[in-house]
């Protein structure tokens, strides 16, 4: 989904200078052994020991909501694993299925371009508050879209910590998560990916978005700039950088 230009991003401890000298937003991505993979629990020492990167650029996109955001993002030989942490309001979840709409529910997104000769051709992982995923890859905005098959799908491990399906919206203040871990062999099945090793850089973004509720908004980690809300827009990625 989107956002535009507001202020250059808190990176907290994890800043770096970006690679061309123009784009702030660049980030460490920490590499962790696969016997001790993130396992589902927040608290753990995988998850202690990666710093998190907020999503609190707003773009200036006309919204009266702003959910506390971020998320930690790390790897293994076999993986990537990113957590998701949200402080949100107005939360409803109605898509349950494989590459459902997820992104009009309360949903968190990672954009990423794995391929250094082709930065504009990237996957789009989006995971509503309930666990539903949608997972595609396009090789250019909205060019040649194929979404992952549903063998792919189900291996993707996703562990969240509300219902599947929220149809009341919760107006209170609620703390959610979400864990994610993706193979990289089901990146494989769709485009020339290559295992990260110490030195890969990617190209990548966050996002927290919700459409279907009372106070719809669009959040990203590196800042975009465009009139209304797109996150399709690879031009803006930020920049992974594999320990």
């Amino acid at each position: 989904m989107a956002t535009t230009e507001r202020e250059l991003q808190k990176l907290g401890p994890n800043p770096l200078p970006s690679s061309d000298g123009v784009h702030p937003s660049v980030w460490r991505v920490k590499k962790i052994d696969a016997s001790a993979a993130a396992d589902g629990t927040v608290d753990n020492s995988v998850w202690n020991s990666c710093p998190s990167l907020q999503i609190g650029n707003s773009n200036h996109w006309a919204m009266d909501f702003e959910p506390d955001t971020s998320a930690k993002i790390c790897y293994d030989e076999n993986s990537i694993h990113i957590l998701f942490k949200v402080r949100d309001n107005f939360i409803r979840c109605l898509a349950s299925e494989l590459n459902g709409e997820v992104w009009k529910d309360a949903c968190v997104e990672f954009f990423f371009a794995p391929e250094g000769s082709r930065p504009t051709s990237y996957y789009n992982l989006e995971v509503n508050c309930g666990g539903a995923v949608r997972l595609g890859h396009q090789s250019a905005p909205n060019t040649d879209i194929v979404l992952v098959r549903k063998e792919d799908g189900d291996r993707i491990r996703v562990v969240h910590s509300l219902a599947p399906v929220i149809k009341e919206e919760i107006k209170e203040p609620t703390l959610w998560t979400l864990e994610i871990a993706i193979p990289f062999e089901i990146l494989k099945n769709y485009s020339r990916v290559f295992v990260p090793h110490p030195g890969s850089k990617w190209k990548a973004n966050f996002y927290k978005c919700a459409e279907n509720n009372s106070h719809p908004h669009w959040l990203s980690w590196a800042p975009i700039t465009s009139p209304a809300p797109n996150f399709h827009l690879p031009q803006f990625f930020g920049e992974l950088q594999f320990e």
